[in-house]
Formats: structure tokens, sequence, C-alpha cells
């Protein structure tokens, strides 16, 4: 129990609401187990000896009296029916026990059949992930989030995603869940992962929702807009939509973010590549050479001047990419040894793509694409200046593609560049190198922040750096954190 006096010092609060924490997964794995446990004694062949006690001996006639029982109640109208609450292969689970169950557990009806879902799922579809969380390597909410994953992914597709993600899952993100989900789709079920892209595609939309009564009556009348946009324009758009928002804030905007990127959609709207420029606009109630006030034609051929133009689309991609899919020849997949799609892995996105989409984004009329060498990220590259040249910023984000601060997924593309040991200048007794792939890391802002400033214990996160990829926390009461490739382990 907390002791909330403030008689508690602040470093064991810390210490309680972790034992809490630990508590409460704990408990989260018990009733997960026991959830799957329960759904084993009412599934089909277990159930009619549970419902209606007619077989309490393992004699043949008995069975079968039990069996005519059961089949005689299961077809009547209303009666229990068995629930397909998991993947193809798991073992269906009678309506009514999940309908006790999420009773006593206090849930809804749906809310219950999700729960007995995931524990089916994840015990009989991803048995090495379930040993896990049965020797209490793995939280509850972990499991049931892959398992949620996982359940329309074909029993071939399945076993691949347990066998690749059961020695990470304790640490790993709901993306790279959904990233390795989509790639097992693709690998083992091609022909479902074309008719999904078709699906796709036929299904954009962008909706303005006009119809809704005004939100106000002046000018600041505003509607909502909801979408699902091809990637590739997705990524025009979003690039267009960032470039005005920030010209907007050079030219004087006061407006947050937010407000600055709903403007620059209506810029983009009525195709305007000018922006307003308030500094030259200041300068236009100024008195010319002569004395005259500009005239309205001057301002309007002075402001012609200062048009800025919009970026063609530019690609810049890390792909690794087969010859055969370059070439576009089939490709026989390197884990299923059966012709299937021609996949590449897209670095600056962390996703799987079809080496045909990569060749759509390319053919775009106006596309700008840029080669760049590839790069052996375990090279050191080192210089003795404190700023970072673009040569090593591009090795450490590659190699750490999100914050190296605990538990952050923030993308290091955002992200700063810190000295995890702190930068000395040379003519103040520093060695030579200090900048280098090997002490380089990246933080975000806010992360980065507290590190460098103290928390209100008087102490700010401190960071060891143990080898390339693996970072070892400090927080400012003590608790140490390893970070590595494959997320965060608390020590």
């Amino acid at each position: 129990m907390f002791d909330y006096t403030f008689t508690m010092s602040t470093s064991s609060l810390l210490d309680a609401i972790r034992a809490a924490k630990r508590r409460e997964d704990d408990a989260a794995r018990e009733l997960l187990i026991g959830v799957a446990d329960w759904a084993d004694r009412h599934t089909t062949g277990v159930l009619m000896p549970d419902l209606y006690g007619t077989y309490s001996d393992p004699d043949e006639e008995a069975y079968d009296a039990a069996e005519a029982a059961w089949m005689s109640r299961f077809g009547m109208p209303g009666a229990d029916t068995m629930l397909e609450l998991a993947g193809a292969g798991a073992p269906e689970v009678s309506d009514f026990a999940v309908t006790e169950l999420a009773t006593a557990l206090g849930r809804t009806r749906e809310s219950g059949r999700l729960l007995v879902g995931d524990a089916v799922e994840a015990k009989h579809r991803l048995p090495r992930v379930w040993q896990r969380l049965v020797a209490g390597q793995v939280t509850a909410w972990r499991v049931r989030t892959l398992a949620q994953a996982t359940k329309a992914l074909s029993e071939e597709a399945v076993g691949f995603v347990d066998a690749q993600v059961a020695h990470v899952v304790h640490t790993a993100g709901p993306l790279t869940v959904n990233r390795l989900v989509l790639e097992a789709s693709a690998r083992f079920d091609p022909e479902s992962a074309e008719v999904r892209e078709c699906d796709t595609r036929s299904n954009l939309f962008f909706d303005l929702d006009l119809g809704t009564p005004a939100t106000c009556v002046g000018t600041a009348s505003a509607v909502s807009a909801d979408g699902l946009l091809d990637r590739a324009d997705a990524e025009d758009l979003e690039a267009a939509i960032r470039q005005i928002a920030h010209q907007l804030l050079l030219d004087g905007s006061t407006d947050d973010l937010a407000i600055r990127r709903a403007k620059a959609l209506g810029y983009l709207a009525r195709g305007q590549d000018n922006l307003p420029d308030t500094d030259h606009e200041a300068t236009e109630a100024e008195a010319t050479e002569d004395g005259r006030a500009a005239s309205a034609s001057e301002r309007r051929r002075d402001r012609a001047t200062h048009t800025r133009t919009a970026p063609r689309r530019v690609v810049v991609l890390t792909v690794h990419l087969s010859d055969a899919a370059l070439t576009g020849a089939p490709q026989t997949d390197p884990v299923t040894g059966k012709l299937g799609l021609n996949l590449a892995r897209v670095e600056n996105h962390r996703q799987l793509l079809t080496a045909d989409a990569v060749r759509e984004w390319c053919g775009v009329p106006g596309t700008q694409v840029v080669v760049k060498p590839v790069i052996d990220l375990h090279d050191t590259v080192a210089v003795d200046s404190y700023e970072v040249p673009d040569r090593i910023a591009t090795r450490v984000k590659l190699a750490r593609t999100t914050c190296s601060f605990p538990h952050c997924r923030r993308p290091a593309d955002s992200s700063d560049l810190d000295h995890t040991i702190e930068y000395v200048p040379p003519d103040q007794g520093g060695p030579p190198g200090q900048t280098s792939t090997d002490n380089l890391a990246p933080l975000c802002r806010h992360d980065h922040r507290a590190k460098t400033h103290p928390s209100p214990t008087g102490r700010p996160w401190a960071v060891r750096g143990l080898s390339p990829g693996h970072w070892l926390w400090t927080s400012p009461h003590g608790h140490r954190y390893l970070v590595h490739p494959d997320g965060t382990t608390p020590l």
C-alpha cells in the first residue's frame, strides 16, 4: 500500500509506484492465462460434460449420450453457439461461457469476446509468445496487441510471426508488430495482398463536410475533412503543407502550428505559389525614393518578384531490393521458398513495399530521383568540431531510426544529435574525434532537455554508451534502463 503522506521521500514514492505497476502487470498476466484456461474448458469436445453433466463415466456409450444431448440442444433457436473468436485453427468457444465470464469481470459482451479471442489466439496460434507470457517475461497487453493483429493471418503466416517476434515481443512496439504482420500476409498469401491493394486503390476518398451547420457566422466558420489518400500523394501533400506553414511562421504569423497547417491547405487550394511576406508588406506603406507612396500597381509588380514556387516531387529512398525485383522477373520468396511478390524494404518509412510501388513513385512525371551510395554503417566516422556534418548525421540516423531515450519512439529524422560523452572543446583539453558515429545518438528535443537539465531531484538523466545501438540510461532517482535495437529493458 502507498504511504500518501509527505513523510515518504520522492525516491521511495517512485519505488512504490513501480512496485504497484509490477503487481498490476502480474495480475493482468494471471487474468489472461486464466481466461485462456476458461476458454479451453468451454470448447467443442470438452463442453458437453461441463454444461450438461451427462457425461461422468469414461465409456463410449455415456459419451454418445452426452453428444446426442448436446446436439439436440445446439440446434434449438436461441441456444448456445460456438464462437470463432480467433484465427484459423484455433478452437471455438461457447457463446454462453464467454457471456458468463464477461459478466463476472464486469465487462460488456463485446469486451468479453475480445478478451477471450485474444487469449485463445495467443495460446493456440502464438505458442512461443505464450510461453514467454507464462514465464512472466512479457506483459499481457503486449501479447494482446500482437494477438489482435494476427487473427486474420493464415496458420503458416501466424507461425512466421510467432517465430520472428517471440524473442523481442517484450519490447516491440505496435508499429513493429503491424509491419511484421503485413509482411507475413504478403509473403504467405500474396494473392490476398494484391486484392487488398486493389481494394485500397478503389476506396481512396477525400471528404469535406460542407453539409454540417456552420461553426459560426463569421469568416472563421470551419468544416471538417476526412480521407484516405495514396501514400505517395499524402507524402507530397504533407511536404507542401509543412513548407507553407513554416513560411507563414517566417513571414510573421503568430498562429500556432496547427492553425498554420490548416491555412496552408487554403493556399494550395487556390493554386497560390506565393505567400504574403510580412517584412515586404511592412515596407509598402513607406515612401518611395522620390517621396511618393507606393502605388497599388507598384506593390503588385514588386510582390511578383517575391514569388515562392512549390518544389517538384523529390524521391530520396534507401531501398533494399533484389536484382529480380529491379527487372520485374518472378522472384522466389526467401522465407516461403515459393513464387511471391517482389518486395522492397524502404528504410525511409521502415516499411515493406512491393517493387511495383517503388517504380510507380519514381515514375511520376516531374519526379526528381536522388540516388545515394550505399553506406556501410559499421564504419566509424569522426571529426574534431562540435557541429555534426551531414555524412555523420546520416549514418547515425540510419543506424538508429528513433530517439535513443528509454521507451521513446519519436523518429530520428526530427531529433537532435546528442554527444553521449559530453563534448569538450579541443582548446580546453578535449580529445580529437569527439563528434563521431560512436559518440552520437538521436534524442528528441524533450528527452534532450531531460538529459541536459536537472529534474526536481537536482539531477538530470545520465546515459552511457555500451556498444553501437546500446545505451545504459540512469534516471534521476537511480533507476536504470537498457536501450537496444529491439526497444527498452528496465534493469
